[in-house]
């Protein structure tokens, strides 16, 4: 019949003690907001990096934006966390001076922080200090170098990349000025026209010295058979004497022709071995010309193919928000702290209550027997 009644005489027993529950929670709220008060202030700024994906807006080159995408992006967490990086920032803001002893470790743990939000392409850079615009300054700081060192490290390996397609072009247009050189060294010291034309014109010459040739042999060939026929008369001796010479000076004549054409022959052969070398020459630099222009067009079109396609290869860094300049401390959080204080001291004061009545009760029935036969 009367325990139905124990939590009333239970809110009877804490309603009797409410002083005590208000004096517990007040001196806590007072004890907290002095400490609250007394600790420095600390200020967070907290600055935002973007990250996009290789290839901008070009559909090709885009990446699929997918978990395991996003969950890779953390490693660039690493890249704004660097050591040396957060060492220069303080040497750069000058913060190493205003804690001489503490080592950069230390230092990192106490005023650096990074996050990247779930499902999210950003990296969110936060600075803690005691100095609300040096923690903003030093979250922009980070995040602005940040972006610089990424790019530095995405031209550093654009470089790489396209050090062995440079090295092919300088040497493709070396290889063709070369070329062109020669080419045109040969064409100021060789006269291949004038080359040309004595080889025509000797050949022409001794077109004209064998027609000669052939005359003087038809003409000997003449006489010598008149001189064979059978003459008669008192005239015939003379005409044979003058038949004879005719045929003696024709024979000379032929010798004279048939020395001067093999000369001319021989002349001709050796000019027309010179204009082939020459020819051959001017022809093998034509194709050397050609190839070595063929290979710098090939090695400018390679080149010029990669360093279009070095923008869609590295991932690209932008600062979405430099943050600004925080206007209320981040530590402590008086609010948060008088209501963690109030909640404590509240429930604590409670279980304390709560088992001074069960101990009281226990008492009780061991003094009232009557009062635990009711139980």
């Amino acid at each position: 019949m009367y325990a139905g009644l124990d939590g009333l005489e239970f809110l009877e027993y804490l309603w009797s003690r409410r002083w005590m529950l208000a004096a517990t929670c007040a001196a806590a709220l007072a004890i907290t907001g002095v400490v609250s008060a007394l600790l420095p202030s600390r200020y967070t700024a907290t600055a935002s990096v973007l990250i996009e994906p290789p290839g901008g807006n070009d559909p090709r080159a885009a990446t699929a934006v997918s978990p395991v995408y996003l969950e890779s992006l953390k490693t660039y967490e690493l890249l704004a966390s660097s050591d040396s990086l957060f060492a220069h920032a303080l040497d750069d803001l000058q913060l190493r001076r205003k804690y001489p002893g503490a080592s950069m470790e230390s230092l990192k743990r106490r005023f650096l922080s990074l996050n990247k939000p779930a499902n999210t392409s950003i990296i969110e850079i936060s600075a803690t200090l005691d100095n609300p615009r040096q923690a903003q300054a030093l979250a922009q700081y980070l995040a602005e170098h940040t972006v610089q060192l990424n790019e530095e490290l995405d031209e550093q390996s654009n470089q790489e990349i396209l050090r062995e397609p440079r090295r092919i072009y300088k040497e493709a247009v070396a290889r063709r000025t070369r070329a062109e050189e020669a080419s045109d060294e040969f064409a100021r010291s060789t006269s291949l026209g004038t080359i040309s034309n004595d080889a025509t014109a000797s050949e022409d010459l001794r077109t004209e010295v064998e027609t000669q040739l052939a005359r003087a042999r038809a003409e000997l060939a003449e006489d010598s058979a008149r001189q064979q026929a059978p003459a008669s008369g008192t005239a015939a001796g003379s005409q044979a004497g003058w038949t004879q010479l005719d045929i003696a000076a024709e024979r000379a004549r032929v010798q004279e022709l048939d020395a001067q054409d093999k000369q001319l022959e021989q002349q001709a052969s050796q000019k027309e071995l010179a204009l082939e070398g020459l020819e051959h020459t001017r022809d093998s630099l034509d194709a050397e010309l050609k190839a070595a222009r063929a290979a710098e067009d090939a090695a400018q079109a390679k080149l010029a193919d990669i360093e279009a396609s070095s923008a869609f290869r590295g991932v690209l860094l932008k600062v979405l928000d430099p943050s600004i300049v925080p206007q209320r401390p981040s530590f402590p959080n008086i609010p948060l702290n008088l209501v963690v204080a109030f909640v404590f001291s509240l429930f604590a004061s409670v279980g304390f209550l709560t088992l001074r009545f069960a101990c009281a009760r226990i008492e009780r029935a061991h003094a009232d027997p009557v009062y635990s036969l009711r139980q």
